[in-house]
Parts: structure tokens; sequence; C-alpha cells
């Protein structure tokens, strides 16, 4: 497990490190706690399939309500674009973790991300990703300038 850390900026988490989690017998993994206290109030995710990989992208209420107003600020929706997010939110799920920080995904998510026992949650800064530990391993390595430049570039 790799600490996380907060920052305080509206709100907004940021999310880094990795868990790997067993699904019990009632497909239910567990959130972790310092992700839990980093995602605040209420106890929600949202959690979206991937449309080209074998992964859910999970944000936060803050995160949904941020992106929200992103795409209300970018004036009136035309209908393609309207297909779009109603095709994007069908297949969404809201999450809700229990007070020992269960939380139950939906069977079309888990397939969806072709989970057999285990799932690795990943820290991909203001979003978590969820991958079965099978099609994980075969997301890495990937290289990119763009990413290493922000992480590892100059000042």
């Amino acid at each position: 497990m790799i600490s996380m850390e907060m920052v305080g900026l509206d709100r907004m988490a940021l999310f880094v490190g990795s868990f790997t989690h067993s699904l019990d017998a009632k497909r239910r993994m567990i959130f972790p706690s310092t992700w839990r206290s980093l995602a605040g109030e209420p106890n929600q995710l949202y959690a979206f399939p991937h449309p080209e990989q074998k992964c859910l992208y999970l944000y936060t209420a803050a995160e949904m309500m941020r992106r929200l107003d992103a795409l209300r600020s970018g004036g009136a929706l035309d209908r393609q674009d309207e297909q779009a997010v109603r095709s994007i939110t069908a297949g969404a799920e809201m999450l809700v973790w229990d007070a020992q920080g269960r939380v139950r995904i939906g069977e079309n998510l888990l397939a969806h991300v072709e989970v057999k026992n285990q799932v690795v949650l990943v820290g991909a800064m203001t979003r978590i990703e969820l991958w079965s530990a099978e099609n994980f391993d075969l997301a890495l390595p990937q290289d990119s300038s763009a990413a290493e430049n922000v992480f590892f570039g100059g000042y």
C-alpha cells in the first residue's frame, strides 16, 4: 500500500497508489479506508465502464460535480452530444460503501472488467481505475513521454 494525501484545492482529492482486493461471496470489494477519507461525503462513487479498455473509471461525488459543471459551462448540447451523454451514463452506476467500506459492484460492470476473483484499484490522480487482476497486468507497462515529463521532468 502506498500512502495518499489530499490536496486542498476545492476539495479536490488526488488518488495515487494501488490496492488489490478479493471479491466476497456477495461480489463486494473493500474500498480502502485512506481513499474513503479522501472521497469525503457522501459515501458515493460513480462507476463508468471505459469504452475501449476493460476497466472502470470511478469518480467521487465532488469530481462528478466538477465534471458536470464543465459540461454545463460548454453551452447547449446538440442531439449527438446528448446521445453520447445518455449512452455513457446508461452503463454507469452509483456505488455506495457501507460502514465497513464494502462496495457492491453490479454484474454488468464486473462483466465489462472481466473480474474472476480479484480487483485492482489504481489511483489515477482525480479518478480511480478498477481492473481485474488479470487485465491490469496486461495494461502495464506503457511508455509515455508526456507522463514521464509531468512526473519526472524539471521544476
